[in-house]
């Protein structure tokens, strides 16, 4: 490094989605926010210039964040300190007037460029806010999905007061409006997903001087980070067992990032030591919450597992099969992500469903023909779902697939115990993170579906339908199907 040159550490995550405790695996301990922010704690002391930013989705999923409604959430970020919040979609859970109390409780910036009050043409958060490091000054622009205005329409008073613009036509305004000052550094801290994100890229102009890009919201895993434009993207997956890390080296005199290293770090107790002051607030909040969710919803007759990310498992086959039976359907798709511990039962308490199944979704419903239901079924089925770090989707008891382990080619696939009709059509269920993602997820665009018949929206929350069904029906016994035949016994660990 010369003398012009700064040495600068981004950490940054997103997603986390109240994933507050750790879980042990192996003997080690993975994940939880003490051990996050023990790890941020390391690194501070560590390096002499380090920047902690969040790409949104702090809210939703504990039983914690379910009975404070964000406030504790607010809380325990505090103790993070990070320097910059960009707003997600689960942050309006709530409601927007809520998040604007939330707001006020924290001790970090809230940003959010493109999110306005329509009367008034004014944004209603701070657009971006500028950090300073080692003589730097570093600008974090706040993006989020354009998607969120499903959420805001369920408001009535807000739908008609707010609106959510386009990414980029926000992004080139902002940076527009600031093309003479001295920043040394702009990033994107964006909430619309890994594809949104790579768009984005391509559409960005080198004139608006936006270097590099934080993403979340599709909770993708990067192996290493791309580069589309000149403009680096990364992601940090969801939850709180990983966290990104950026080396940065800038000249400062010409403005421009001389060299750019980043990695993917998992949270454990290898990597970090808990963080006492975390432990002590997480600890205090869940003796105040416990009692009241304990209670049993209901019964199974024995413990079911759900080992393994890229596998049928039978809490994955027996959640699915709820969801078909409720929501009748002739299929449902699920993401193997969607459940959080390795096994459920016999007893099932509320907590126990928080902390399996965390995430609150919409659940749609769309209509496909059996050419593309076998597209669907042969992209879910790639090599690529089986080997890489990406969302492995499942489907319902109603398909079963034979799948060849070597070449990773669906053999046969049938649908109630006959083959698949090309013109016929064929309902789907799936959450809303998976609707607003078919093309990523299943292979498939909205646009291709929609000459099929009507998306229709047949829940607000998926998890109360889950509460629901199970406080109605005790000692549910699983079919003990193998819906996903593997051929090639010598290559079936590979698949697995």
């Amino acid at each position: 490094m010369n003398d012009n040159t700064v040495k600068l550490t981004i950490l940054h995550s997103n997603d986390v989605h109240g994933d507050f405790l750790p879980e042990e695996r192996d003997g080690i301990m993975i994940g939880g926010l003490p051990l996050l922010s023990g790890y941020i704690n390391k690194v501070r002391k560590e390096e002499d210039h380090v920047i902690y930013a969040v790409a949104g989705d702090m809210f939703m999923g504990s039983v914690i964040e379910k009975e404070y409604k964000g406030l504790s959430t607010i809380g325990l970020v505090n103790v993070l300190e990070p320097d910059v919040f960009a707003i997600g979609n689960h942050e309006v859970d709530y409601g927007l007037a809520h998040l604007l109390f939330l707001e006020k409780c924290a001790d970090f910036p809230v940003v959010c460029g493109n999110m306005y009050v329509k009367a008034l043409n004014r944004r209603l958060f701070l657009p971006y806010t500028d950090v300073l490091r080692g003589g730097l000054r570093v600008r974090f622009i706040g993006m989020l999905t354009e998607t969120i205005a499903d959420q805001i329409r369920q408001e009535d008073v807000i739908d008609s007061a707010v609106s959510v613009r386009s990414v980029a036509k926000e992004v080139k305004r902002i940076c527009s409006a600031a093309a003479n000052e001295d920043v040394d550094l702009t990033v994107l801290l964006t909430h619309i997903g890994i594809e949104a994100d790579r768009k984005l890229a391509r559409e960005l102009d080198p004139a608006w001087g936006v270097d590099l890009i934080i993403g979340g919201h599709s909770h993708t895993v990067m192996s290493e980070m791309e580069v589309i434009n000149g403009v680096p993207i990364v992601h940090a997956g969801s939850g709180s067992n990983h966290i990104g890390r950026l080396d940065l080296e800038i000249d400062q005199r010409e403005n421009r990032i001389v060299s750019c290293k980043w990695r993917c770090d998992e949270i454990n107790s290898r990597t970090a030591v808990p963080d006492p002051l975390m432990e002590f607030y997480i600890d205090n909040l869940h003796r105040k919450t416990d009692e009241r969710f304990n209670e049993i919803l209901t019964v199974f007759p024995r413990a079911y597992n759900n080992t393994g990310i890229h596998c049928e498992t039978e809490l994955l086959d027996l959640f699915i099969d709820i969801f078909q039976d409720m929501f009748g359907t002739d299929l449902f798709l699920l993401s193997s992500n969607t459940l959080k511990t390795d096994s459920l039962g016999p007893a099932l308490t509320r907590n126990d469903l928080l902390r399996s199944f965390p995430y609150e979704n919409e659940v749609y419903r769309i209509t496909v023909t059996g050419e593309q239901l076998e597209g669907i079924v042969r992209y879910i089925c790639r090599k690529e779902a089986f080997t890489e770090h990406i969302p492995f989707f499942f489907y319902s008891g109603s398909l079963k697939v034979w799948l060849d382990a070597g070449s990773y080619d669906v053999l046969k696939i049938l649908w109630q115990d006959e083959p698949v009709q090309k013109d016929k059509l064929y309902t789907a269920g799936m959450t809303r993170y998976a609707f607003r993602n078919l093309r990523e997820f299943f292979g498939i665009t909205e646009k291709e579906i929609k000459v099929n018949g009507r998306i229709t929206r047949l829940c607000i929350n998926d998890r109360d339908v889950l509460e629901e069904y199970f406080s109605m029906h005790d000692h549910l016994q699983l079919k003990n199907e193998k819906r996903l035949i593997i051929i090639g016994e010598e290559n079936y660990g590979a698949v697995q």
